[in-house]
C-alpha cells in the first residue's frame, strides 16, 4: 500500500470510531504515520482526505454497470447488475457502512445518488429529461440509498435479494408516472 492509501486507510479508521471534527492532520500524521509535509503532497487538509475515499467508493460504485454490461444500461440484467453491487458493498462494507450509519456524510450520499440518477437516465434515455424525470430520477436515487442503508443496518433482517422485486417495482411505477 502506497502513501496516500495508508492515509485515506487510517483516515477511515479514526473517521469510523470518532467525530469528523476531531481528526486531525497532526494527529492523523501520527497515527499513520507519515510526516505532514509528506500529507501535504497529498492533501490538503482532512476534508480533502475524506473527499478522495467518497470519490473512489463513488467511482466503483459506478464502475459495476459498466463491468456487468459494458455501460449499456438498456441492456442491464438487473439480477447480475445487483449481484456485482452487493458484491462491491461487502468488499466495502466498513466504509460505505461509515458513510451511511455510523456517522452519516451527505456528501457522499450526493454524490452516489448523482452516480445512481445518471444511471436511470442512461436506463431509461426516452423518458430522460421529460416532465418529471428530474424528481422521479432524484426519488428513485433517494430511495435505492434508503434501501442499502436499512440492509446495512439490518442485514440478518432482510437479505438484498429480498431487496430486489421491491426495488424493480418502484423503478417501474416511478417510470410510469412519467
Amino acid at each position: 500500500m502506497g502513501t496516500k492509501e495508508a492515509i485515506k486507510t487510517q483516515f477511515m479508521k479514526e473517521y469510523m470510531n470518532k467525530d469528523f471534527s476531531q481528526i486531525t492532520v497532526k494527529g492523523l500524521c501520527g497515527s499513520t504515520p507519515v510526516a505532514r509535509t509528506t500529507f501535504y503532497s497529498y492533501f490538503e487538509n482532512t476534508s480533502d482526505v475524506l473527499e478522495a475515499v467518497e470519490d473512489d467508493l463513488v467511482k466503483g460504485l459506478a464502475e459495476v454497470p459498466v463491468k456487468v454490461c459494458g455501460g449499456n444500461l438498456k441492456e442491464l440484467d438487473f439480477q447480475v447488475f445487483l449481484e456485482e453491487l452487493e458484491k462491491y458493498i461487502k468488499e466495502n462494507w466498513t466504509y460505505i457502512y461509515a458513510f451511511l450509519v455510523t456517522q452519516p456524510d451527505l456528501k457522499f450520499m450526493r454524490k452516489w445518488k448523482d452516480a445512481i440518477k445518471i444511471n436511470f437516465s442512461k436506463k431509461y434515455p426516452d423518458i430522460s429529461g421529460k416532465g418529471r424525470f428530474e424528481v422521479v430520477a432524484e426519488i428513485a436515487a433517494s430511495s435505492v440509498l434508503s434501501a442499502y442503508t436499512y440492509w446495512m443496518e439490518h442485514p440478518d433482517e432482510m437479505g438484498l435479494r429480498e431487496f430486489e422485486p421491491l426495488i424493480t417495482k418502484l423503478l417501474d411505477d416511478l417510470v410510469h408516472s412519467i
